[in-house]
């Protein structure tokens, strides 16, 4: 009896173990939803639209990555955000809104991040959400 809890118990932590490490898939269609959302909103308030910069996109896979291990703006190794690229003025994270829709609503009713979205100096953007499970991980990263 002892060996089959043994066996039960080694078989259970390998499951977990196994779902802990699910690899992390980047959602294109959810990543460009959110830019266009984002416009959106700037456009709602009159400002001139972001346009998409290879750059913060490059910049923006990488945070996201980062994120799903570590949800901080605070990377990995301790530096800041603005780390990740000379072209980045600004960074919005989040994690658990399934969808570009909900996302949005979520920083935009969050003052600093409502701030980066509406911030008129900002002229390009920057994207990308991973999904790991069900869980979506989001980042936008700013430019001039």
């Amino acid at each position: 009896m002892k060996h089959r809890r043994r066996i039960a118990l080694l078989a259970a932590l390998l499951l977990l173990a196994l779902g802990a490490a699910q690899a992390a898939s980047y959602s294109e269609s959810y990543t460009y939803a959110m830019i266009d959302e984002t416009n959106v909103e700037r456009a709602r308030y009159g400002l001139e639209l972001l346009r998409v910069d290879e750059e913060l996109m490059a910049a923006a896979r990488e945070r996201c990555e980062e994120i799903v291990q570590k949800f901080s703006h605070t990377r990995p190794d301790g530096s800041s955000w603005r780390t990740v690229s000379d072209a980045v003025y600004g960074e919005n994270i989040a994690r658990g809104h399934n969808n570009p829709d909900r996302v949005l609503a979520a920083w935009m009713s969050s003052s600093g991040h409502r701030q980066n979205v509406l911030r008129a100096s900002f002229g390009s953007i920057g994207g990308c959400c991973m999904k790991v499970g069900n869980v979506c991980y989001w980042v936008q990263l700013f430019g001039k």
